[in-house]
C-alpha cells in the first residue's frame, strides 16, 4: 500500500491512498464468502457457493460494494498509522476506484490535531485577588441569622416593611383566571419582591380584611406568560410584625453551637473569608490560564468546535425541557435570542478546544503523571456532585465509554496545576491562615499510615489502561 499527504491547511489534510490489487481481490473474495454464508443456494452447502454464482444472482456491483465498505476502513485506519496522523474527527473519503483489476485509490480528507511547541509555564505574574471580608457582610449574615429565629406576632394596624401578611391571591390575563397561578393562605414578606414589585408598593398601608387589584407584568421566567399583562387581585387576612431576638450569648448558644456572641461572629467571619478565599483561588487559575494561553495561537480543527457548539445547544434543549418550555422561551428569559446565544456559544466552544489543546500538548511535554487514585477521586467528585454512590458513577462510565474523557479532564486539571504552581504570585492569604481556615492540609499534622485507610474506595471501571481522550462524554441520568 503506497500513502501520500498533501496539507491543505494547519489542520487539515488530504490523505492518498494507493491498494495493489491482490489485497482487493482478497477482500472481494471475503465479500463473498460472507455473502454465501447468508443465502440458500439449491446444490451448495452453506457458505459454499461460487462467486460467479452468487455475482450472477445479486449482481457483481453489490458484493464489490460490500467489500468496499468493509476494506476501506481497514486500509484508511493503516494509512492514519502509517502516515501517523491524529485525526479528530471523521474523514471525507472520495473513491477513485475499486477493483481486482487496478486495485483501489481513494482519497481521504481529514482534519488533525495541531501541531505547536507549548509555550513556557514559568513565570506567570499575577496578583491575588481581593479577599478581605467586609464587617457589613458578617453583620448581615448574623442578621439573617437574627430572621431565622425571629417571633411573627398578629398585630391591628397597617402594613409596613419588613411585615409578615396572609393573603390570597388571584391573577387574570386577558380577563381570564389563571389557575395555576392562584395561592391561598400565602404567608408574604412585605418588600421581598417575591410575586412582582409593585405588590410590596401596593400593599404597605392595607390592613387586615383590605381586598384590592393592581396591574402590572408577569414574571420574565413565568412559563407561557411570561412578560405578559396582568392584574393581580390580593386579599389580605392579616398583617404580622416580626421580632428579632438581641444579638447576646443568649442567641449565640440558641441559634448555634457556640457559647457567646463574639465565637459566632468569629464563626461567621471566618465562614465568609473561607469562602471568599476559595473563589479568589478559583479566579486566580483563570486568570493564570488566560494568561498563559494567550501566549500561543492554535489552529483550531472545525469539527472540535462545532461538536462543543452542539454540546451547549443540547444541553440548552434539555434545560428547556426540564422547565417544559421551548428553547425561545429560556433564552428570553435571559434576555437573548438564538443568534445570540449560538454566537456566544462559539467563542466559548473556541476557547475551550484552544484551552484542551494547549493542555495537553503542556501535559505531554511536562509528562504529567496519572495515578489510578486520581480516578478514584475523580469519580467520587463527580459522585458527590451528583449525589450518587460512587460506584454506580463508575458504572456509567463504564456504560459510556467514557473513561478516556474522565482521563483527559484529569490531566488537564494536574497541569493547570502545575501552571498555577510556577506562576508568580503577588499577595494572597498566608499559609497558616490556610490551614487555619482548613483550605490547606497542615502538615506537621500529616500521619503517614500503611494500612491505605486513606485511598479512595476501590471502584471497579474496566479498561483504566486507556490513555486521554477527548471525544467521550460522561451523561449522569436525571442531571444536567
Amino acid at each position: 500500500m503506497k500513502t501520500s499527504v498533501e496539507t491543505l491547511d494547519p489542520v487539515k489534510m488530504k490523505l492518498t491512498v494507493e491498494v495493489e490489487p491482490k489485497r482487493v481481490k482478497q477482500a472481494i473474495d471475503k465479500a463473498a464468502r460472507e455473502l454465501a454464508k447468508q443465502v440458500n443456494i439449491p446444490g451448495f452447502r452453506p457458505g459454499k457457493a461460487p462467486r460467479r454464482l452468487l455475482e450472477q444472482r445479486f449482481g457483481e456491483g453489490a458484493i464489490v460494494n460490500a467489500a468496499m465498505e468493509d476494506a476501506l476502513s481497514d486500509y484508511y485506519a493503516e494509512a492514519l498509522r502509517e502516515e501517523e496522523l491524529d485525526v479528530v474527527a471523521q474523514p471525507e473519503v472520495d473513491v477513485e476506484v475499486f477493483d481486482e483489476a487496478e486495485g483501489a485509490r481513494f482519497t481521504a480528507t481529514v482534519e488533525v490535531r495541531p501541531t505547536f511547541d507549548p509555550p513556557d509555564h514559568t513565570g506567570i505574574g499575577v496578583t491575588f485577588p481581593d479577599h478581605e471580608i467586609d464587617e457589613d457582610d458578617v453583620a448581615e449574615q448574623l442578621n439573617n441569622l437574627r430572621e431565622r429565629f425571629a417571633e411573627v406576632d398578629e398585630v391591628d394596624r397597617a402594613a409596613e416593611k419588613g411585615d409578615m401578611v396572609t393573603l390570597d391571591l388571584t391573577v387574570e390575563i386577558d380577563g381570564e383566571l389563571l389557575e395555576d397561578a392562584n395561592v391561598e393562605d400565602a404567608f408574604y414578606e412585605v418588600g421581598s419582591e417575591g410575586v412582582t414589585p409593585k405588590l410590596d408598593e401596593e400593599i404597605v398601608g392595607k390592613s387586615a380584611g383590605d381586598t384590592f387589584s393592581y396591574d402590572d407584568e408577569m414574571p420574565e421566567g413565568y412559563p407561557e406568560h411570561g412578560g405578559k399583562p396582568a392584574t393581580f387581585n390580593v386579599h389580605v387576612k392579616d398583617v404580622r410584625a416580626k421580632t428579632l431576638p438581641d444579638l447576646d450569648d443568649d442567641f449565640a448558644t440558641t441559634a448555634s453551637a457556640f457559647d457567646t456572641i463574639d465565637e459566632l461572629r468569629q464563626d461567621i467571619r471566618n465562614s465568609l473569608l473561607r469562602r471568599k478565599i476559595q473563589e479568589a483561588q478559583h479566579d486566580l487559575r483563570g486568570r493564570i490560564l488566560e494568561a498563559y494561553l494567550a501566549r500561543v495561537e492554535v489552529p483550531l480543527p472545525e469539527s472540535m468546535v462545532d461538536s462543543e457548539v452542539q454540546a451547549r445547544l443540547d444541553q440548552l434543549e434539555q434545560q428547556a425541557t426540564q422547565y417544559g418550555m421551548d428553547v425561545d422561551a429560556v433564552l428570553a428569559a435571559e434576555g437573548m435570542t438564538q443568534e445570540e446565544y449560538e454566537e456566544n456559544a462559539r467563542k466559548q466552544a473556541a476557547s475551550g478546544v484552544k484551552a484542551q489543546l494547549v493542555l495537553d500538548a503542556l501535559s505531554q511535554e511536562l509528562s504529567i503523571d496519572l495515578d489510578p487514585s486520581d480516578i478514584d477521586q475523580e469519580i467520587v467528585r463527580h459522585a458527590q456532585s451528583n449525589q450518587m454512590p460512587p460506584q454506580e458513577i463508575a458504572n456509567i462510565i463504564q456504560q459510556q465509554g467514557s473513561l478516556p474523557m474522565l482521563i483527559g479532564d484529569i490531566m488537564r486539571r494536574k497541569t493547570i496545576d502545575a501552571i498555577v504552581e510556577a506562576a508568580d504570585v503577588d499577595g494572597g492569604p498566608s499559609d497558616e491562615q490556610l490551614i487555619e481556615l482548613g483550605l490547606k492540609e497542615d502538615p506537621d499534622a500529616a500521619v503517614s499510615d500503611d494500612d491505605g485507610d486513606d485511598e479512595a474506595p476501590g471502584l471497579i471501571v474496566p479498561g483504566q489502561e486507556d490513555g486521554p481522550d477527548t471525544e467521550a462524554e460522561l451523561i449522569v441520568p436525571g442531571k444536567d
